[in-house]
């Protein structure tokens, strides 16, 4: 629920934190202290973290008649079951974010409960943070860094203090239970209550042929909502001035009450990363959620709740265990030669668009059919990265002579895996079947004839349709030709 108002936090927390008058806005936010090795919170500037990112279900500080307390008590001991379960991972030198939200009906071992197999949202209520961090780390084999909660109160009154959000909507939209309405289609400024009632909903229902008709009401259609929400959310804050001390003060003071963070998280590191996401753009957050499948009581035939289809070595949990990390993008150098001088223009712009570091262009005289990346020795990891952009699969040819790496556009290319990289495995293995192959720069004359000049380097990515969650079609941002100013 919660996952959304981390775009409204994490912009301000993230946008600009440079002067001195913010510093205690972040100590009176409050804290919980981890004991042990649970969290990992020992980490260089320059290396990238993880933080769990925890939406409770709590009625904690509102009033008993506030219709989002309705059903709900406060847990004695301040645990709380947790509504949304994400994962956020910040890279703060190559300035990418990814989000990994886990169905909080995701059925995991609960380490060293009664009953071992639960739901992941009990572990915070059995055990509070402490268990719920121990539960994502063992049962994903992934570090966490760094713990932020929050809760009804923070989120209703961060978007409040935007000045609320603005989302459109193709139809007229409305959720009873959670008291969300919105009347007609077009763009409507959502308030604190009405964002909740919205990020909140299970029971969604689309004015469709004169009726209302129920619509994305799995915990995926609920996720896909939020995540709507969180890139709205975002360019709201920054459009309102959250890159600005004033403003951003303001956000923060206004969650300062319901929102909870480790011990171990600094203002100093809450300043680094600041600076690392000054210019950070929505359209970047990578949004990832795993495949699921219903789990079903085999003697009774009653639901139990979600089992994980997706494989836990999945590109999605690599990236978590900072598989993503060990090369990026801008640390692969190289040219591109060819014999078809549109082609080179525009794939080159494409892998400086990725983040590639592209030289140059060159017009040689033959290519042969295949693509081919020419790499010198000790370059191999990079030129493996640069391969998996790359359609179809290149070979790839080790030249000790090289001054730099090369890539060769043959006669059979077919463009650049823009969206994602291709499967790291898939790509290894078509690599082995191509086989060793002869360098085409060798038995080619070139022209050395260039076709474009190299221009500021810009990082756009986007998650593979397969395992990123979408947002809601026509939900979020406007349809062509409208708007939502």
């Amino acid at each position: 629920m919660i996952l959304s108002c981390v775009g409204v936090i994490g912009a301000s927390i993230v946008a600009s934190f440079f002067v001195v008058a913010l510093y205690g806005g972040v100590t009176d936010l409050g804290r919980i202290q981890f004991s042990g090795d649970l969290l990992d919170t020992e980490t260089d500037s320059s290396e990238p973290v993880n933080f769990l990112i925890i939406g409770v279900d709590s009625a904690s500080g509102l009033d008993p008649d506030d219709p989002a307390a309705f059903g709900r008590e406060v847990d004695a001991r301040g645990n709380s079951l947790a509504d949304t379960i994400a994962m956020l991972r910040i890279d703060p030198v190559g300035g990418q974010a990814w989000t990994l939200t886990l169905p909080r009906d995701l059925l995991v071992e609960i380490p060293n409960a009664q009953i071992p197999v639960q739901k992941i949202n009990a572990s915070s209520l059995i055990g509070g943070a402490p268990l719920l961090v121990e539960t994502v780390s063992t049962n994903f084999d992934v570090r966490i860094n760094h713990y932020v909660e929050l809760d009804f109160l923070a989120f209703r009154d961060v978007v409040d203090e935007l000045g609320g959000v603005p989302m459109w909507f193709p139809a007229a939209s409305t959720d009873a239970r959670t008291g969300f309405l919105v009347g007609d289609r077009g763009c409507h400024v959502l308030d604190g209550d009405q964002a909740l009632g919205f990020v909140r909903s299970r029971n969604y229902q689309e004015l469709r042929n004169g009726e209302f008709v129920t619509v994305g009401n799995s915990d995926f259609g609920r996720i896909e909502r939020q995540q709507a929400f969180i890139t709205a959310s975002i360019d709201r804050a920054i459009a309102r001035g959250a890159r600005n001390p004033t403003t951003l003060t303001g956000l923060i003071s206004s969650a300062a009450e319901s929102v909870v963070l480790d011990q171990g998280l600094t203002t100093a590191e809450l300043v680094q990363l600041a600076e690392a996401f000054t210019d950070f753009d929505s359209s970047t957050l990578q949004n990832f959620s795993p495949r699921v499948v219903d789990v079903v009581d085999p003697e009774t035939g009653r639901w139990k709740g979600l089992g994980l289809a997706e494989d836990l070595d999945a590109e999605m949990f690599q990236i978590f265990r900072g598989a993503a990390d060990a090369i990026s993008p801008s640390a692969v150098r190289f040219s591109v030669a060819g014999a078809d001088a549109a082609a080179l223009v525009s794939d080159t712009e494409l892998l400086r668009s990725l983040g590639f570091s592209v030289g140059g262009e060159r017009i040689i005289d033959s290519t042969g059919t295949d693509n081919v990346i020419v790499y010198p020795a000790g370059a191999r990891a990079e030129a493996e990265l640069l391969a998996r952009y790359i359609v179809p699969v290149p070979a790839l040819v080790e030249d000790t002579s090289a001054p730099e790496m090369t890539l060769v556009l043959g006669t059979a290319h077919d463009g650049i895996a823009f969206f994602f990289p291709q499967d790291e495995a898939e790509t290894f293995a078509a690599i082995d079947e191509l086989g060793v192959v002869a360098s085409p720069l060798r038995e080619t004359t070139t022209t050395s004839t260039s076709v474009g000049e190299p221009t500021a380097t810009t990082t756009t990515t986007v998650a593979p349709t397969t395992t990123t969650v979408a947002p809601v079609e026509g939900i979020g941002q406007p349809l062509e030709g409208e708007s939502c100013g």
